[in-house]
């Protein structure tokens, strides 16, 4: 935390600096490996909001660091994560207005779809870099295209294809979009075959979405993809139950399992790896919206004896 404290300090005076003529490439380069290797002081915090407010001034920096070093590959891969994450971080409040504001969430929404997308085209921009003209290949001949990555390009692979799906999740009238989630999934089933441990799972995790939630999904695939996720991730990611909860049980209406899985999560120890605080954090103020939720979700809420 405090090595992250101190890069920020750094990132900080070297904004304060910033000129296109005055800074040197070589400088932005090596600052851009301290942001790369020190990891985001976001992922330990314990307020949202904060982080909600916090999150553009560093999108920014980044943004304005690629305009000296465009094809650095750590600066490229947080920005994609950062706006993978600000993205979420609105679509979530999109979600808890709805009822409130119908037109105000629908604007939210379009723009958490246009962030996540930014943070899609600099996944994408970081492959094209490993791998040149990527992008276009992925279009044409997607087969060939993922073939060709390896180990090395997995979490851009993963953001690259977690943010294109997020894209559509945020706006599912988007008819470009609905025509290009073949291309999301591919770049996540990507990840599962060079490194199904990535990040405790994740990939298992989308897939629990994907699987559930697509027309043509299997429930089966996605409960098989959740105990593989759970295993992945040793129980220490609340997302994990909640994918299962939002997608499989309320498409089947088992109202016991869905409580259940809120229970796991909210049985997560958001303390115990200070990595996944924030993001257990926000699982668990999901878990108990959703719980308030259940009326609206379930056509009955009595629940019947096991």
């Amino acid at each position: 935390m405090e090595r992250s404290l101190k890069i920020v300090l750094l990132v900080l005076v070297s904004v304060l600096n910033l000129t296109a003529c005055s800074i040197n490439r070589l400088v932005v380069d090596k600052l851009g490996d301290a942001l790369a290797e020190g990891g985001s002081v976001f992922t330990s915090e314990e307020d949202p909001d904060l982080v909600r407010q916090a999150i553009p001034f560093g999108l920014k920096t980044y943004e304005r660091l690629l305009d000296v070093s465009p094809q650095h590959e750590g600066l490229l891969l947080s920005a994609a994560t950062g706006f993978a994450a600000y993205a979420y971080l609105i679509q979530l409040q999109a979600d808890s207005i709805d009822e409130l504001s119908y037109v105000e969430a629908r604007r939210q929404r379009a723009r958490a779809s246009r962030l996540f997308l930014r943070g899609r085209d600099y996944a994408l921009r970081g492959l094209v870099v490993r791998h040149p003209g990527f992008t276009q290949k992925l279009r044409n001949s997607r087969a060939k295209a993922l073939r060709d990555t390896d180990l090395r390009d997995v979490s851009l692979l993963y953001w690259a294809g977690v943010s294109w799906a997020g894209a559509l999740t945020a706006a599912k009238d988007d008819p470009f979009l609905i025509a290009e989630v073949a291309i999301a999934a591919a770049l996540v089933e990507r990840v599962l075959e060079l490194d199904e441990s990535y990040n405790s799972g994740a990939a298992h995790e989308f897939f629990i979405t994907f699987e559930g939630s697509r027309m043509g999904g299997s429930v089966k695939r996605a409960r098989s993809h959740y105990r593989r996720a759970v295993t992945l991730s040793e129980g220490k990611r609340a997302s994990v139950h909640l994918a299962l909860a939002e997608v499989v049980a309320v498409q089947q209406q088992n109202l016991i399992e869905f409580r259940q899985l809120l229970a796991q999560a909210m049985a997560v120890d958001a303390d115990e790896v200070p990595s996944l605080r924030l993001e257990n954090t926000i699982a668990q103020d999901r878990a108990k919206w959703l719980e308030a939720r259940i009326p609206a979700l379930f056509v009955s809420v009595e629940e019947e004896l096991p």
